[in-house]
């Protein structure tokens, strides 16, 4: 995980949430911080800026990525 700066928030939860989110805690064996992050990363992931790939390969068109993603994924003894 990058680097980051943490800031603390209150959450207000109904009392139904806030059971499961003890039970899921208990059964992921992570703190209910460390879960609610998690589902906050996963809603928000479509809004967040991504970086751009470095690895070299990804700069090839997109068919022929295509291309040899399926080489790579292709059944080789049929």
């Amino acid at each position: 995980m990058a680097v980051m700066a943490i800031r603390r928030t209150t959450v207000v939860l109904d009392s139904e949430d806030e059971q499961a989110l003890a039970k899921a805690s208990r059964a992921e064996g992570l703190s209910q911080s460390a879960l609610i992050r998690k589902g906050i990363r996963q809603v928000t992931a479509a809004y967040r800026s991504k970086e751009r790939p470095r690895i070299g390969w990804l700069k090839l068109s997109e068919a022929l990525r295509r291309e040899i993603i399926a080489e790579d994924f292709t059944d080789s003894d049929a």
